[in-house]
């Protein structure tokens, strides 16, 4: 019989817990539902700030009296206990008031992210059985063909400010839902996780002491709600009582931009991935707290920012075992891992037949204990498949039940938990978690479709753009390849996210094949096509130096076919604001290119104009008389 080796949370942590946690909160384990713990603090420390956003900022008191007003005029409009209501908002004061308000009312919240396509936002709506939506007027475009009621909140002051602004005191049964997260699903369509308020109560309990987020600690939220990462942010600071930061939706959210809004705000306390820490290279000596997620930690980036004083946290778990399930804490010229289980987590390595495997040999992650989730709406079949009755049968009683993560790992001599990759085509980019199956099959709709394949493309080994392959039927005929790309695009954007869209779609004749007819990934090539955004405008080559020069650094980053000078960085060429980070950083390795901001790109997005503009302020700054 093979000897059953679970990583439980008895075993030795890789980060120590605070001894005396910064705050009473979790010393009552009465507190059981997700609004309770704000309340806890509103009450402990009423004038102290609870979030800043933009120009505004609101104490907790202030907070939780918007909360209530909405929560209320939710009631009146219908929403009971066990509904689902649907958030839509950009990063506002409005959000967290939104995101308080349903769950005050008993609610379970369903966040949308803005920049989802209408039709996606369509389908959630009628998944998760939305009573009500929670969104603004300037929102209408993604509002009006939704099978729900909405209230914009910039439509109802007056009848919010008729609302009374005590709290509701709704009874909040701990096994009903408190979220719904749609994640990326392998059938063309988003599936929904459903979380309970014990399970994230249990969470909440168990990393306050951990996080040590205190009441002096500005905390930076810069992740959308609609990703349950946003938890790690926004919920450590609140029951700490400390400050909320809301971060920029705009050019500032990364590199230089996001470098010095964190620097002014005087932030101590940082979640953010990898991706987007590796596009930051201000010094901030104010951040104390570091936390990771999402994606593979590269080592040099531990070395990067490890400095005396400041803790590094490396924190892994899908949405299904409510937002994180281990945490290590990073530290430099030591290896990488995941950490060990979370307190009242268990983590076990099993075989392809659910059975441990050897001490140190590699396995599927599954996790158990009171973090997993309920299950998928409206997806028994999955459900049943994902969420396993324990394998273990002595630890049944105990964690009757573990989901099955999909993710590869070992556990280290040291007990800890190595990252392996996945055993499906899963990827995560910048952050967001994508089925690539999902992206496969939106693009097998199209009627000159035979197959499709699609693949992540990384940079410096993490990944950063997608690239799709296809094979066409015979009804594709005489279709040219750059009609075929401008439907597949059309398409694509109508039904998934900017994140989910390919950069580049390749037509082959056939698939390379494996010897048990699978497509070799491994041997498709690289992209040589144009980036699918790109206009149907003549290429125009560079004329001077400089341009030859930021074209061949523009390619680096970007891949593919060569690039025109007039062709938009982001319109065009599908750029993001990471690739946007990478190339300013590129750049500004060399000395007479040291000035150029991402502002700068943001001005200037074609080759022609960035020259032009570097030029430019190359001559000013040689005409100006010495100082």
């Amino acid at each position: 019989m093979t000897h059953v080796r679970s990583t439980p949370a008895a075993r030795k942590s890789a980060v120590t817990p605070d001894a005396s946690p910064p705050t009473d909160a979790l010393d009552n384990a009465a507190i059981r539902a997700l609004p309770h713990f704000f309340e806890h603090s509103c009450d402990r420390n009423p004038e102290a700030v609870a979030v800043v956003c933009e120009n505004v900022e609101l104490t907790y008191a202030e907070l939780d009296r918007r909360a209530n007003r909405l929560a209320h005029l939710l009631g009146s409009r219908g929403v009971t206990p066990g509904r689902t209501v649907g958030i839509l908002l950009e990063r506002s004061v409005d959000a967290y008031v939104a995101l308080l308000a349903v769950i005050k009312a008993g609610a379970t919240y369903v966040p949308l992210d803005p920049s989802f396509p209408a039709e996606r936002i369509a389908f959630i709506a009628q998944d998760a059985d939305l009573c009500e939506l929670v969104t603004a007027s300037d929102l209408r475009h993604r509002t009006a063909q939704l099978p729900c009621p909405f209230l914009e909140l910039d439509a109802v002051d007056r009848a919010l400010a008729e609302q009374p602004d005590h709290r509701p005191g709704i009874d909040i049964d701990p096994t009903s839902w408190s979220y719904v997260i749609y994640t990326s699903g392998t059938t063309g369509r988003p599936k929904g996780v459903a979380v309970s308020h014990a399970s994230i109560a249990n969470f909440l309990h168990v990393v306050t002491p951990i996080y040590r987020v205190n009441a002096q600690d500005r905390v930076y939220q810069g992740l959308s709600i609609a990703f349950d990462f946003s938890v790690e942010e926004i919920w450590p600071a609140w029951i700490a009582g400390a400050t909320l930061v809301a971060g920029p939706t705009d050019g500032r959210r990364v590199g230089q931009g996001l470098g010095d809004f964190l620097l002014t705000h005087a932030i101590t306390v940082l979640c953010c991935v990898p991706t987007l820490l590796t596009t930051i290279e201000a010094e901030l000596p104010k951040l104390r707290s570091l936390l990771v997620s999402g994606e593979a930690c590269p080592p040099d980036l531990v070395r990067r920012w490890s400095r005396p004083g400041r803790r590094i946290l490396n924190a892994y778990g899908p949405t299904e075992t409510t937002v994180t399930a281990t945490c290590g804490e990073l530290t430099p010229h030591r290896p990488v891992t995941i950490g060990t289980p979370l307190p009242t987590y268990r983590v076990y390595i099993l075989d392809e037949r659910l059975r441990p495997v050897d001490e140190g040999a590699g396995g599927e992650i599954c996790v158990g204990g009171p973090g997993v989730a309920v299950g998928y709406v409206n997806r028994p079949d999955l459900t049943t498949e994902r969420f396993v009755p324990n394998p273990v049968e002595h630890e049944r009683a105990e964690i009757p039940r573990v989901y099955r993560t999909g993710d590869l790992g070992r556990r280290t001599p040291s007990g800890e938990i190595e990252y392996l990759g996945r055993v499906d085509t899963q990827v995560k980019i910048r952050g967001y978690r994508i089925e690539l199956g999902e992206i496969e099959e939106v693009l097998r709709e199209d009627d000159a479709i035979e197959n499709a394949v699609v693949t992540p493309v990384e940079h410096d080994g993490v990944v950063q753009d997608l690239v799709g392959y296809v094979t066409l039927t015979d009804r594709a005929g005489g279709t040219s390849h750059d009609v075929l790309r401008e439907r597949l695009r059309t398409s694509l954007q109508s039904r998934l996210p900017d994140y989910m869209i390919p950069s580049f779609v390749e037509v082959l004749s056939e698939f390379p094949l494996l010897a048990a007819d699978k497509v070799d990934r491994t041997a498709l090539p690289s992209p040589t096509s144009p980036p699918l955004n790109r206009r149907s405008t003549a290429h125009v080559a560079p004329g001077t130096a400089l341009e030859w020069h930021l074209a061949d650094v523009w390619t680096e980053i970007l891949g593919g076919a060569a690039i025109s000078v007039e062709d938009d960085f982001f319109c065009d060429l599908g750029g993001h604001s990471m690739a946007a980070a990478r190339l300013i950083s590129r750049l500004r390795r060399e000395p007479e290119l040291r000035g150029v901001a991402m502002g700068d790109l943001y001005a200037h997005p074609t080759v022609r104009g960035l020259a032009r503009f570097v030029e430019a302020d190359a001559a000013a700054a040689a005409a100006r008389p010495p100082s």
